[in-house]
């Protein structure tokens, strides 16, 4: 097993493949001393190195979820703040059967209004992945359907079509509604027609 220091040296590696696996290595092997080494690299300019820190934290998994709520909440950096958006998916992958509480939930949701537009589109894209998972739904499905009554069409688009695969009752009235809006901007329109028909495609497969 590789010592901390030595997968540390590996972070600065020039090969953005070892980079990568000294990240995952350490946050696996190493998951006390890692957080905090990790929370820091997505503090760096380098887009490389916050990319892969935000890697590492999803191998961390939910001990980690405390502290990047908290860098969130407190980050005057959009860039960190979504990056710890990102690191929630990460988790949420590769832990796919332990939920998220209603804390994490509630920071996803005050994350749409983000002043950063890379912020609210990474929560967006987690509720997304989110609304798939079937622990999650009920909670999930009614925040990207209130999304759907946002002013903002790059929104509602990405609700929309995350909506389109999700299985719940309360997506089919939303769509349908939004289709049929004749006071919704035409380009919505047509993004919650194209939902209904990818649904519809999804359903008869």
């Amino acid at each position: 097993m590789a010592s901390f220091d030595e997968l540390l040296k590996d972070l600065a590696h020039p090969n953005p493949n070892i980079r990568e696996q000294a990240c995952q290595m350490m946050a696996d092997q190493h998951p006390d001393l890692a957080l905090p080494k990790l929370l820091e690299l997505i503090h760096d300019p380098d887009p490389q190195v916050y990319r892969t820190a935000v890697k590492g934290i999803g191998v961390v998994g939910h001990s980690a979820l405390p502290d990047l709520l908290q860098l969130f909440a407190s980050s005057e950096s959009g860039t960190v703040r979504a990056c710890c958006i990102k690191a929630l998916v990460q988790i949420a992958v590769n832990f796919p059967d332990q939920l998220f509480s209603s804390d994490v939930l509630n920071v996803l949701e005050k994350a749409l209004d983000d002043p950063s537009p890379v912020v609210a589109q990474s929560s967006l894209m987690t509720l997304g992945y989110l609304a798939k998972q079937a622990g999650q739904v009920d909670q999930v499905v009614p925040l990207l359907v209130s999304v759907c009554s946002s002013q903002n069409i790059a929104h509602v688009q990405g609700a929309a079509m995350a909506l389109a695969e999700v299985e719940s009752p309360l997506v089919d009235d939303c769509l349908k509604a939004l289709s049929e809006d004749p006071e919704k901007d035409s380009l919505i329109r047509e993004v919650a027609e194209a939902s209904i028909a990818r649904r519809a495609a999804l359903q008869s497969h």
